[in-house]
């Protein structure tokens, strides 16, 4: 069944978003990306389960499975408003059941329709991967070591390096009232195969669209596609990169790319 959330979004609204990236938006818009910190659905944490999940959720992994963020696409039909009443409905779009290396799994693709004033402005789709959740004995994809991460900045950054913390990652899953015990319960993330707390796949993304917007490239009338491709994990430091081709990518420390985006 589809979900709905509607409300009014204000300038007030963008300001947690604002300072937890360092940055001014445009009056009047909701900037590209940023819409994933607002209409939020509420989370009663009596209908969690143990994994920080919502019971049922249309996200929430079977028993026995797990859930791996992939990417997106968003289609920005028209500038996003503030101070107008908006709907956000969201979907499941595709479910495809294939067979990989390590088994079976799921690619599940949920597609949030944005209105303003009975038109579309946004359409935003997110794809999401369920596999068999890794026994303790097989090791997951991230047992492989990864290049020392400083536990500190250890000195000024470089333009396009961003220091990622734990209390970082604690603060966007609040920002994007995401629970999931992966992102703030380094223990949690130790039984699960991972040497610290993952970085969120979304924050990725938007440290890419936010690298569109500050070279002042416009989001209106095209479509920001993005994907994770490596894991990665705090704390450490990420650099957010133009690539050759005029998209952008997310480093690892290690030199490992984690994310790619294009916006066409």
């Amino acid at each position: 069944m589809p979900t709905t959330r509607g409300g009014v979004i204000r300038s007030s609204d963008l300001e947690p978003l604002a300072a937890f990236l360092d940055r001014v938006p445009r009056p009047g818009i909701v900037p590209l990306c940023w819409h994933w910190c607002q209409l939020l659905d509420p989370v009663d944490p009596r209908l969690l389960d143990g994994d920080g999940f919502l019971i049922g959720g249309m996200a929430t992994p079977d028993r026995g499975m797990t859930r791996m963020f992939a990417g997106g696409r968003v289609h920005t039909l028209r500038p996003l408003r503030l101070d107008v009443e908006t709907t956000r409905t969201t979907r499941f779009s595709s479910v495809i059941s294939k067979k990989g290396r390590h088994g079976e799994f799921q690619l599940v693709t949920l597609t949030s329709t944005w209105v303003q004033e009975d038109q579309k402005a946004l359409v935003d789709e997110q794809d999401y991967v369920f596999t068999t959740a890794p026994s303790p004995s097989r090791p997951s994809v991230t047992d492989t070591p990864l290049t020392t991460q400083p536990t500190e900045p250890g000195g000024q950054l470089r333009p396009g390096q961003i220091y990622v913390s734990e209390p970082m990652l604690v603060a966007f899953s609040g920002l994007t009232a995401n629970p999931y015990r992966l992102h703030w319960d380094r223990d949690f993330c130790t039984r699960e195969g991972h040497p610290g707390l993952v970085i969120h796949g979304p924050l990725q993304a938007l440290w890419l669209a936010d690298e569109f917007t500050r070279r002042d490239v416009d989001g209106v009338g095209r479509t920001f596609s993005y994907r994770l491709t490596a894991p990665a994990t705090a704390p450490s430091v990420m650099t957010v990169d133009q690539t050759r081709d005029g998209g952008m990518e997310v480093r690892r420390s290690d030199g490992t790319v984690t994310a790619i985006a294009t916006l066409i």
